[in-house]
């Protein structure tokens, strides 16, 4: 009897390990709503391994084919638009409270 109970108490110990795991991973991603999604990029100071914008413009052109450079700069025009009013205005991130996700 005494093996079947040390069997049932290793069961809880097994879970709650796996349990602080989930948790530990799920608060290493962790952002604060306040805070910009993007705020966390790695630097280096190594070159680059490919032209910046390479791997990109190649998959524009795969899919919008010759409109590829039309639709970038449709797309920068909006971006910029973006920012511009992002800038002059602050906004306030939505929802102003942490959340997890």
């Amino acid at each position: 009897m005494a093996s079947s109970s040390s069997s049932t108490h290793q069961a809880p110990t097994v879970h709650a390990r796996r349990q602080q795991q989930l948790d530990a991973e799920r608060l290493e991603s962790y952002v604060n709503a306040d805070h910009d999604l993007y705020c966390n990029i790695p630097r280096s100071v190594e070159a680059p391994t490919e032209r910046p914008g390479e791997r990109r413009q190649a998959e524009m052109k795969r899919l919008y084919g010759d409109s590829a450079a039309k639709i970038q700069a449709m797309e920068a025009a909006v971006q910029l638009s973006f920012d511009k009013h992002c800038d002059r205005k602050q906004p306030k991130y939505w929802p102003v409270i942490p959340l997890k996700f």
